[in-house]
């Protein structure tokens, strides 16, 4: 089941299609990059919009959960922000003024942006879509994006990067 978020307008689903590279394993990389199935439906289910594509490797998605979870107990987080080394399919964390997250901006450019500019505006060529997100929402939303991952596991070491001194 892909994890879902619902606005007054949309429903958003997001979850793991497959790997992109089904058979290669010489590069960690290209082993784990996983496709990423988006669809976008308006709440009055008069339209609705689906794309497949390349969207994270396995342990940034896994590095996802684990932010949305620290996120949602409460926990510290490096960032208010979360992306993946492709960057189309993006997380914003929405506070009130008393620092408490009461919502994600989901943001989506190039290949996951929904063809039509009438429903889904956009700026600066990012569709961004604002969902509420109490803490029950967040934690179904973290739960389902890691049983979505569960079937596409990391295939071999998780690279080390060299950080620039």
């Amino acid at each position: 089941m892909p994890a879902g978020l619902e606005n007054d307008r949309f429903n958003l689903e997001i979850g793991v299609a497959g790997y992109e590279f089904e058979d290669d394993f010489r590069d960690a990389f290209d082993a784990n990059w996983l496709i990423f199935r988006v669809v976008l439906q308006s709440v009055h289910g008069a339209w609705r919009w689906q794309v497949e594509d390349a969207g994270a490797l396995t342990w940034e998605l896994d590095d996802c959960v684990a932010w949305l979870r620290a996120l949602n107990t409460g926990q510290p987080t490096h960032d208010d922000f979360f992306g993946f080394s492709e960057p189309d399919v993006s997380f914003d964390v929405i506070r009130n003024d008393d620092g408490q997250v009461i919502g994600l901006r989901v943001n989506l450019m190039d290949e996951f942006q929904p063809p039509t500019k009438v429903l889904v505006p956009r700026e600066n060529n990012i569709v961004s879509l604002r969902f509420y997100t109490p803490p029950e929402v967040l934690s179904a939303f973290a739960d389902r994006l890691e049983e979505s991952l569960a079937h596409y596991p990391q295939r071999g070491e998780r690279p080390k990067i060299e950080q620039p001194s």
